[in-house]
């Protein structure tokens, strides 16, 4: 090909192949996988995807008169989205409509290697394809992809590294992109990450096993991400939202990490007990509840910091959750043991858990108490960014009894403070207390406004349940100010989302039901019951980011 490039300057090839073919003057496309629907739900968004159109029309020509329908196109976008919008594995799995229905196809998918067969030459089979493609690799680079594959999700150069015992991996990696098994993101200028398909990660696991060499590859990995989630405990308080984001992009890897660790009690502590803060403030409660209560059962007899931040983690969860009567006892629990140790942050930050507790509790003196409390702790650890959080958490128990004027005083000093710290937490919780005042004075318009600015900031560190919070707040807003239909329209959004994170916290705390029994049923009472349910049913039918769009233009 290079001899033909020479011969005349006007000629271009174009060329596919697995990999650059390293000539003068190449210049390089990616082919992408197919277009999936995403978020779509309508059926002509649907049916206008490639990966969906490439599934229907080779359907179609294995049984004729298969068409996309109202009553499949759910169904045949998780198999794309399944086989991440490979063109080969979605011809495969088309052509099995002859014997199988769309939804039997999807379920079996687990074993695509199995159920993915009856093509041509090399392509005889999802497997052969992968086949030729490994053979064709030196044996370091199939040792390395091999290795990779105890990645469940994304995963940075570092990753790489600890996972490989043979030295600088950069190479091999490099390799490995350039002959398309490896996909790389870049996230940002200075930031890019790794990812397999997930066809060729069950291929390349198997391989791991056949190997021998699962075991010491997942026991690296597990190394890698406890120091990980260790790293990111360590610089929570000055760095919340960083390390909060930076855990989310890991989570599906520290999933895997976890269900290794089950069998290795103490590891699994280790992890899930570091782990804890960050379940809480992104609101994954359920899992996170169920890690920690596991990490707890299997190490009865632990007094260590593990067991004591555990318990701390837990406590906030359950509190969250609205389950209140298990979470005092975990808080004592904790508070007792970090007072044998000479640790004052986090004697502290018990402390602070114990008052969340009375909070949940609806015991709002016993809990401004605690609060000022940890206030005087956090000034003596010198902490800008503690004491700011030490004077938000008695802003909260303010707010609840309905002080307004020290409330709205407290709350827009700490709004300063988290706008010039850069927490977005701060913001928001010093926001969604201006709003409360607002509900509290009657001013259900400035309410709406306020509460809008504090969902934002509630998404910009990843707080999905006090989002619909502050989203359950804009609709009691929106109710007082004429605008009912809206209102219960977003309440039953909020109501939803709430179910979906499996949370009652606000159905327990005490003020919340007051302002709801202040606003919804006069705002009832306007339109009528036929229309309010109406409304309501309508919001909870949203999806999620269809509920914040809505409620962003409702606040605009």
């Amino acid at each position: 090909m290079s001899g033909l490039l020479r011969a005349g300057e006007s000629v271009r090839v174009l060329a596919t192949s697995r990999e650059p073919l390293g000539l003068a003057g190449e210049m390089i496309w990616r082919v992408p996988s197919l277009s999936l629907p995403g978020a779509a739900t309508k059926i002509a968004e649907i049916g206008r995807c490639e990966a969906v159109q490439l599934f229907v029309d080779r359907a179609g020509a294995a049984r004729p008169g298969f068409t996309l329908t109202s009553a499949n196109a759910q169904t045949i976008t998780d198999i794309c989205r399944t086989l991440e919008g490979l063109p080969l594995a979605i011809e495969l799995a088309a052509a099995r409509v002859k014997a199988l229905a769309a939804h039997q196809i999807r379920d079996r998918l687990s074993d695509r290697f199995r159920l993915l067969i009856g093509g041509r030459g090399r392509h005889q089979t999802l497997r052969s394809t992968i086949d030729w493609s490994y053979d064709l690799l030196s044996e370091k680079e199939r040792a390395l992809f091999r290795r990779l594959c105890v990645f469940a999700g994304g995963f940075d150069l570092p990753a790489v590294q600890a996972i490989w015992p043979d030295g600088d991996p950069l190479d091999p990696i490099e390799q490995l992109v350039d002959k398309s098994l490896v996909t790389v993101e870049q996230l940002t200028d200075e930031k890019l990450r790794y990812r397999l398909l997930e066809t060729l990660r069950q291929y390349g696991a198997e391989r791991l096993a056949e190997a021998g060499q699962e075991d010491d590859a997942r026991e690296r990995h597990f190394a890698h991400y406890a120091d990980v989630a260790e790293r990111a405990y360590a610089q929570r308080i000055e760095h919340e939202a960083e390390m909060l984001a930076s855990l989310e992009a890991d989570h599906d890897d520290f999933r895997a990490a976890l269900k290794w660790s089950c069998s290795r009690p103490r590891h699994l502590l280790c992890l899930a007990s570091a782990l804890g803060w960050f379940w809480h403030l992104r609101s994954h409660y359920r899992e996170g509840r169920i890690w920690l209560e596991q990490a707890l059962a299997l190490n009865p007899a632990e007094r260590s910091h593990e067991r004591a931040r555990a318990l701390w983690a837990l406590t906030m969860i359950l509190n969250w959750q609205g389950d209140v009567a298990s979470a005092r006892p975990l808080a004592e629990e904790s508070l007792a043991l970090w007072r044998t140790t000479d640790d004052p942050l986090e004697l502290a930050l018990a402390l602070e858990s114990v008052g969340w507790s009375h909070f949940a509790a609806s015991n709002y003196f016993e809990a401004l108490r605690s609060m000022e409390d940890c206030v005087e702790a956090y000034r003596r650890l010198g902490s800008e960014k503690l004491i700011t959080r030490g004077r938000v958490a008695v802003g909260q128990m303010l707010a609840a009894l309905g002080d307004v004027e020290r409330t709205e005083s407290l709350a827009r000093e700490t709004l300063a403070e988290g706008r010039a710290q850069g927490e977005p937490k701060f913001v928001h919780f010093s926001l969604h207390y201006l709003a409360d005042c607002a509900l509290w004075r009657g001013d259900a318009k400035r309410a709406v406004q306020l509460y809008g600015e504090s969902l934002k900031a509630a998404l910009d560190y990843g707080n999905e349940m006090e989002a619909a919070t502050e989203m359950q707040g804009m609709a009691m807003g929106l109710m007082g100010s004429g605008r009912a239909e809206e209102g219960f329209r977003l309440y039953g959004a909020s109501c939803a989302r709430f179910a979906e994170l499996q949370t009652t916290m606000v159905d327990e705390v005490a003020f919340w039901v007051k302002f709801r029994e202040r606003y919804l049923p006069p705002a009832r009472e306007r339109i009528g019951a036929t229309a309010a349910e109406k409304a309501e049913k309508e919001g909870r039918s949203m999806r999620w980011e269809q509920a914040l769009t809505y409620a962003y233009e409702l606040a605009s």
